[in-house]
């Protein structure tokens, strides 16, 4: 398996003018954070909101856990991992783990959760977790054996994501994991305010494991969507920490004394889904045709919007993945430069020779968004932005009610194309292709252990999406983040701040 080095980058600049007028919270030992989005369920398995995942690190604990320094894998709530055969994989989990509620946590929770997430009556719509195992048997009380329905190549880097919830909050529901999450990780909520705020307090009884016992006690998050609003409340003192700080934002933190701004790399990408399989019609549908594919991507600015909007630390992107993630390959693809005149050509050659409108769903970024609207209204093609909460979105692409979709993906922090690729790309709901030689060839390298192999199968895959335009990659996300000077907070290279590293000087 290779190994991947998630060390912290961070570009820290202390500040020189004027410090927040209010002092932040170290006597209160508390970090308030505001980011844009709050996930509509709090449950890891209902939520595929960035700000979820972050959450299920808090609140949920894993098999696994990533060591961001070494790149290594580390017995979490298992205290051993052995591989009984190619589809097998048994798990020893710690004993004398404590949930939040008080109840014990052994391999029958992790057995529940598994079935949980694969019984189709229950609507899962964080699948990818649990998606990948074919069911769980118990050996014993702390012995628990995962089935694979096939050999598959990234399973330590899903052990990290697989969060286990205890059989009793299971058992209230959705509606029920939602309203009262219940984990074992190093925080619990307190309090759940749906649209105000969420208070999650330091676990006494937390059992440490890999990552080890937080030190600062109290999390406040709130849902703040304008950026500058988040911005103004850092320099009046009004919360500690944001982040998706734009670089005018950034430069202009950096003047301000008592405010550190970093950044640090992620796995997010952003992209253009367009609906080549026809789910949205297939009549009078431009996204059918390849040649309409192939000037959406030549009609796109991607260095020009990355240099001017999206800023340092982004790259322009030409494949369905990100670079960093294993079978993201880059050789042999097929690229589209920034070029209208050849997107004009192959627009009239399609049968387009004054352009065509066409709806675009997004969710977030929207100034990004309306800079490809630009771009496409300067080859004749007319988007009308359609603008919605993250929940309205993947219900409308899932659904089919999509041609053209403006998203960015995370892929759960995972660094590996099982979960980004694989993920749009293999048939599921979230695939707007439905290539069956794609799908046949992603197969083939996520259900394979051997990585020569696995990177053959991707190869191949990625120039066969390439060759058809099926999509158009947009840019890798830097992200940037800001916070009182007096927290001591190191950013990571997955999009997941660990507050429970984070510590405030005294």
């Amino acid at each position: 398996m290779r190994r991947y080095l998630l060390g912290a980058v961070a570009m820290a600049a202390a500040v020189t003018f004027g410090a927040p007028a209010v002092l932040a919270q170290p006597a209160q030992n508390t970090i308030r954070w505001f980011s844009d989005t709050e996930p509509a369920n709090m449950s890891p398995y209902f939520n595929s909101t960035r700000e979820g995942v972050i959450f299920g690190f808090h609140v949920w604990d894993a098999p696994l856990y990533r060591n961001l320094r070494t790149g290594e894998y580390e017995n979490h709530l298992a205290e051993s991992v052995r591989i009984v055969d190619d589809t097998t994989i048994e798990l020893r989990i710690r004993q004398g783990i404590v949930a939040h509620n008080g109840d014990t946590v052994d391999a029958r929770d992790v057995v529940a959760t598994v079935e949980f997430a694969l019984d189709p009556a229950n609507q899962v719509t964080n699948g990818g977790r649990a998606r990948w195992l074919a069911g769980a048997e118990l050996v014993d009380n702390h012995t628990v054996r995962l089935r694979t329905p096939a050999p598959f190549g990234p399973w330590q880097e899903y052990l990290t994501t697989l969060l286990i919830i205890p059989r009793a909050s299971l058992a209230t529901g959705r509606e029920g994991m939602g309203r009262n999450p219940i984990g074992t990780g190093p925080y619990r909520v307190t309090e759940l305010s749906a649209g105000q705020r969420i208070v999650f307090e330091r676990f006494d009884r937390y059992f440490g494991g890999a990552k080890g016992q937080p030190e600062v006690e109290r999390l406040v998050f709130r849902r703040v969507p304008e950026a500058n609003t988040r911005v103004a409340e850092l320099l009046t003192g009004g919360v500690d920490w944001v982040w998706r700080v734009t670089p005018d934002q950034a430069r202009n933190l950096q003047r301000r004394r008592g405010v550190t701004v970093a950044s640090g790399g992620t796995v997010r990408f952003h992209y253009l889904q367009m609906d080549a399989a026809g789910r949205s019609g297939e009549q009078d549908n431009p996204m059918r045709d390849i040649r309409v594919r192939q000037a959406i991507n030549h009609a796109i600015d991607r260095a020009g919007i990355v240099r001017n909007l999206v800023g340092e630390g982004s790259d322009p992107l030409n494949t369905p993945c990100h670079p960093d993630q294993f079978g993201c390959v880059q050789e042999g693809i097929t690229r589209y430069d920034y070029d209208p005149a050849r997107a004009r050509a192959l627009l009239a050659e399609a049968g387009f020779p004054n352009g065509f409108t066409v709806n675009i769903m997004g969710y977030r970024e929207r100034p990004w968004a309306e800079a490809i609207i630009g771009n496409l209204r300067a080859v004749g093609i007319t988007a009308n932005l359609q603008w919605q909460q993250y929940d309205a979105y993947q219900r409308a692409t899932r659904e089919g009610q999509v041609r053209l979709a403006y998203g960015s993906w995370g892929s759960t922090s995972l660094f590996d194309v099982a979960n980004s690729t694989s993920y749009f790309f293999r048939g599921s709901t979230d695939d707007m292709t439905r290539d069956p030689e794609v799908m046949a060839l992603l197969e083939r390298g996520d259900n394979n252990t051997d990585p020569a192999a696995r990177r053959e199968a991707y190869t191949a895959a990625m120039r066969r999406i390439t060759e058809q335009a099926y999509w158009a990659p947009l840019w890798t996300f830097p992200l940037t983040y800001a916070f009182h000077s007096q927290l001591e907070f190191a950013p990571t290279a997955d999009e997941v701040p660990r507050f429970y590293s984070a510590r405030w000087r005294r």
